[in-house]
């Protein structure tokens, strides 16, 4: 008997230990879901502080996407078309990745919406932006940030610059794609930070294209994506009089095709701006 005990104890020993283990796998499951639903939920409710539309405008044409690394992150887009006329886009770029990006996000976009109430030249938003964003924000965190406002009657735009990668101008009558270099620190850096605009006169058929950095920084085994790729895949699509809607597919497909079954590392985020023919 007693050597049938000691042969039982161990086996009892295991059941109880599958039991237990078992519970514990079923509780994480439970968690994991919870948490999953979660998440799905503040990814629901950052895109909803984007476009769900484009805005319809006489002789343009406008498209936007940002696609998160993780299910929140710290890329965000928006339009504010103002009263004299003139529509303002705004990109933006938060420091790190997931929900330590995401937060401040969603006052950068609150602090915004109260900026965009007043009427001031875009390199006076980005100043008065940044003084706000030293205040709100700790010292590792900042935001790159370029802005844009086109004046619809006369069809030119005004561009400033926070640390965003340069935005892309599509001249039709050269089919070619260039930078509009225009430097400054990204807001909540420096308190004192000034910021210089550009003015562009843009003609039937140009496009500009603004992306963030996860577009450029893309990689594979070989390195990055890179400016020129991004400006040749403009090219390729604005070329054959594509959409601002078919652009960004056309980069977005360059890009994944060249990073393969790589991990998306970081937020990716592309506007077009298209002046129609």
């Amino acid at each position: 008997v007693t050597g049938v005990q000691t042969c039982a104890l161990p086996i009892l020993f295991f059941v109880a230990c599958g039991f237990i283990v078992n519970r514990l796998i079923g509780r994480i499951d439970e968690q994991n879901k919870a948490l999953s639903q979660e998440l799905e939920k503040a990814h629901e409710m950052q895109m909803r502080l984007m476009p769900e539309s484009s805005p319809q405008i006489s002789g343009f044409e406008m498209a936007g996407i940002c696609r998160p690394a993780t299910h929140v992150g710290g890329d965000f887009y928006q339009y504010f078309q103002k009263h004299e006329g003139n529509l303002v886009l705004t990109l933006a770029d938060v420091t790190g990745h997931g929900m330590q990006a995401a937060i401040p996000t969603v006052l950068f976009s609150g602090i915004l919406q109260n900026e965009m109430e007043e009427n001031v030249a875009p390199d006076m938003h980005l100043s008065r932006l940044n003084r706000l964003l030293h205040q709100a924000l700790d010292r590792r965190t900042f935001v790159c940030c370029t802005m844009a406002v086109l004046d619809l009657e006369q069809k030119q735009m005004t561009l400033t610059n926070g640390g965003c990668p340069y935005p892309y101008h599509y001249q039709a009558s050269t089919q070619s794609a260039k930078e509009v270099a225009l430097d400054g620190f990204p807001l909540g850096v420096r308190p004192q930070s000034k910021y210089d605009s550009i003015e562009l006169r843009l003609e039937p058929g140009d496009a500009l294209v603004f992306c963030s950095d996860g577009i450029i920084e893309a990689e594979n085994k070989q390195g990055m994506f890179g400016f020129e790729q991004t400006a040749e895949a403009i090219e390729q699509a604005a070329s054959r009089n594509a959409s601002a809607e078919e652009i960004i597919d056309h980069l977005m497909d360059s890009v994944d095709s060249f990073v393969g079954s790589a991990e998306q590392l970081d937020d990716q985020t592309i506007v077009v701006l298209k002046v129609l023919d």
